[in-house]
């Protein structure tokens, strides 16, 4: 009886992805993560006890510790922390809907792309937090202007991406499908699309990531709750550690809607396998 060493690439079947699993390099790896995590916050705590840095600009992170669990069992984040999730969410998937429509509109009639992508790159190229105020003005203070800027931001890069993906670059496969006789819509749906896939997701990861900056600038801007919000209570009562607790669960928030998008990705790029680990 023979064993598979778990650097073997396994087949699986035709057409399906080949996987390379190296699990103890990636256990190590994780470990050597958590390890550089401990040291940076021993360290902290170390210079914050000691004082080679005042504990207003670094406090120590056993406090940061304690204001979290307070915050957590007093339960001061929880209606915050659904305020900000919530806007994310809503203000990504109306860009995610309108910027990959309008990127299947412009690719299916390249004229409209040439006459009001020089629009949409002119309103991209306004800082977003100076427009902020002014819809937060047309919209008043709540969701909806917070959805909006949230929406304004996370825009352009998944545009740009999705636009990218769309773009017809492989010539043999063109010409194979036209000796088929595939319609525009053929070639759209089974071309152009899953070639498109890596680009979106890659607009998707980006856009994300600018959704949540969009939700705390909308929320200093002006809003009832939210992370943003809690954050300027904490510097208002010159609370460093509640100001750092609340930083690290943006820094949580952030990573796990991260990972729901990989996820995705992961679930429906099943078949675009990743040979860069395999080439080292």
């Amino acid at each position: 009886m023979t064993t598979t060493p778990a650097t073997e690439l396994p087949q699986r079947g035709l057409g399906s992805t080949t996987r390379r699993y190296i699990p103890a390099a990636r256990v190590v790896d994780a470990g050597l993560s958590i390890l550089v995590a401990a040291s940076l916050i021993l360290l902290a705590e170390v210079a914050a006890r000691r004082e080679w840095v005042s504990n207003l600009i670094l406090p120590q992170p056993s406090d940061v510790w304690d204001a979290l669990i307070d915050g957590w069992r007093s339960g001061l984040y929880t209606d915050h922390i659904l305020s900000t999730v919530g806007a994310t969410l809503a203000g990504f998937s109306v860009a995610t809907l309108v910027a990959v429509g309008l990127a299947g509109i412009f690719t299916g009639v390249p004229r409209l792309e040439r006459i009001f992508l020089p629009f949409i790159v002119a309103f991209q190229t306004l800082p977003k937090i100076a427009i902020a105020p002014i819809i937060v003005l047309w919209l008043g203070f709540g969701t909806r202007s917070k959805v909006v800027i949230i929406a304004a931001i996370c825009f352009f890069p998944i545009l740009v991406n999705t636009l990218q993906g769309l773009r017809l670059r492989d010539r043999e496969r063109l010409e194979l499908f036209q000796s088929l006789g595939a319609s525009r819509w053929q070639l759209f749906r089974h071309l152009r699309v899953p070639d498109a896939l890596p680009y979106i997701f890659a607009g998707l990861n980006i856009g994300l990531v600018f959704a949540l900056i969009g939700a705390v600038i909308a929320e200093f801007l002006g809003s009832g709750s939210g992370l943003g919000v809690l954050l300027i209570q904490q510097q208002v009562a010159f609370n460093v550690p509640g100001m750092f607790a609340v930083l690290i669960l943006l820094m949580i928030v952030g990573l796990a809607l991260n990972a729901l998008v990989r996820l995705a990705e992961r679930k429906l790029l099943y078949w675009a396998a990743d040979l860069s680990e395999q080439s080292r």
